[in-house]
């Protein structure tokens, strides 16, 4: 090394140069961190009461739509059980009228026989009328009702 001391020189220079680029560069990548993680907490700064707002409203819809779906499985039963009351309540009023009728009928057709027990044929053609068209009615309802006889 004694023999080329101006180019041991040169290298330690070199070395020195670059070694002072490295930390001109470290101190660069140091300083742009900086001002970029400074930047991102200004722009997190801006955004966050802008997120916070929306999320604020999407929380307030959440629980709007929560409580109106709550609302409409509220009414469905309670229609879902006034149906089936009225479909019960409305099965025995015909239940009930339809009886009422026939029995109506059945009254009407023994009257209505025992005053074809008169001897006259001109004076029990209405009566025989009037009783085919009860026995008909009679015969209509019990085939309405299901209880056609068969």
């Amino acid at each position: 090394m004694t023999d080329h001391p101006a180019w041991v020189g040169v290298f330690l220079g070199v070395i020195a140069f670059t070694a002072l680029l490295q930390a001109a560069f470290v101190i660069g990548l140091a300083v742009a961190s900086r001002t970029a993680h400074r930047r991102l907490r200004e722009v997190e700064e801006r955004l966050e009461p802008q997120l916070a707002a929306g999320l604020d409203q999407v929380v307030r819809l959440t629980s709007a739509v929560s409580t109106a779906s709550e609302q409409a499985r509220v009414r469905a039963s309670r229609l879902d059980a006034t149906a089936t009351r009225l479909t019960a309540d409305l099965s025995e009023l015909v239940g009930t009228g339809a009886a009422h009728v026939e029995g109506m009928a059945g009254a009407t057709a023994e009257s209505l026989a025992a005053r074809l027990a008169a001897p006259s044929e001109a004076g029990r053609r209405p009566f025989l009328r009037a009783l085919a068209l009860m026995k008909g009615l009679r015969r209509g309802l019990a085939v309405w009702r299901g209880d056609d006889g068969s």
